[in-house]
């Protein structure tokens, strides 16, 4: 299993990891068993109760960790189960919706659909209610698109891949990274929705006794990380740059994100390494523990959309409705309501 983390009272699932290392939250027992082979007329129906199989999944992520655990296999057979449900009850051969007109002003409406489970890229509370950067940046799309509509949904990440493979959905956005994987599968717009930087987060007390990640390494006791994960390489390709300064990079399977926070309070470790853009700073906060970064980002990735490849229009209508939301600040002012920071600045170093 993948890295699990705690944000804000949920608990996330992270599965196995792209080519190029990110930690792909899309990945879980579901997509190894098998399960994308199916028809897409069963992922429709499987779209459509997952919204009664969220509540039950949502449940089990907000027990504690070693329960989550134990139960990973029970969600993934919660999911199959639908879909066996899905090839009896679909028999009939229901049609995969076709894109239709919207109402106002005639234009074209597609299924976007964002993660229900990640807060505070995008997440669906108790109540129904959508929320999150992400959320309100498709917010803005919205009323910049001349030939679309977006109907968004927010669903469980593995569902994301499910739905824009069987191409139910049409366009999906979830912390993604630009690889490869990505941009073969999928249009991939130019302009990045956001950006995720790895940082090295230390308790606020100890703030002056690193000054980057080099002195933290040769000074301090670094938080393990998941073996093989998106971390991981990132601080596996760092070390090779740095002649080895790290004799090995310290591993452990299952720790959360309020796990690592945990162990930085109580002095078992020094510092950790983590993504700024998945709520660490929330978690802590909610932990009542005051953690800061030290020093420059370690590696920094664009976060992007992505678009079902035969949609070439919607695709660039929905780049130039990024890049004008960039250009205004418009991303920037919802970056600053949800991280209390500019996510977009480090993407200046990116780009050096």
């Amino acid at each position: 299993m993948g890295l699990s983390s705690y944000m804000g009272g949920r608990f996330f699932i992270y599965g196995k990891d792209d080519e190029d290392g990110q930690i792909d939250r899309r990945r879980t027992g579901q997509y190894e068993m098998g399960i994308l082979q199916l028809s897409p007329l069963y992922w429709n129906f499987f779209a459509r109760v997952s919204s009664v199989l969220q509540k039950t999944v949502m449940q089990l992520y907000l027990k504690e960790d070693y329960i989550m655990r134990k139960n990973l296999k029970i969600i993934s057979a919660l999911a199959a189960s639908a879909i066996i449900i899905g090839a009896f009850a679909g028999c009939g051969g229901e049609k995969k919706d076709a894109p239709k007109a919207a109402d106002a002003g005639n234009k074209t409406a597609v299924k976007l659909v964002v993660s229900s489970t990640e807060r505070p890229i995008a997440w669906q509370d108790e109540d129904g209610k959508i929320q999150g950067f992400e959320y309100d940046i498709w917010q803005e799309v919205n009323k910049n698109l001349k030939d679309y509509t977006l109907d968004i949904k927010a669903v469980p990440p593995e569902t994301q891949d499910v739905m824009m493979e069987s191409g139910d959905a049409k366009v999906a956005s979830g912390g993604y990274y630009r690889t490869p994987r990505r941009e073969k599968d999928y249009i991939v717009p130019n302009t990045p929705i956001g950006a995720s930087s790895v940082m090295i987060y230390v308790l606020k007390e100890n703030q002056n006794k690193f000054s980057d990640l080099e002195d933290a390494v040769k000074n301090g006791k670094q938080v393990p990380n998941t073996p093989n994960g998106g971390i991981y390489k990132v601080l596996t390709d760092w070390n090779a740059a740095h002649d080895n300064l790290m004799k090995e990079i310290p591993i452990q399977d299952g720790l959360t994100v309020a796990d690592r926070l945990q162990s930085l309070k109580t002095g078992q470790y020094d510092f950790m390494v983590y993504p700024d853009n998945f709520g660490v700073e929330e978690t802590a906060k909610a932990m009542g523990i005051e953690i800061v970064t030290v020093g420059k980002p370690i590696k920094v990735y664009e976060i992007v959309v992505i678009v079902n490849k035969k949609e070439e229009k919607l695709a660039a209508e929905i780049d130039a409705a990024l890049k004008k939301l960039t250009d205004d600040g418009t991303i920037a002012r919802l970056s600053e309501k949800w991280y209390h920071r500019n996510l977009l600045d480090n993407l200046k170093e990116l780009k050096k």
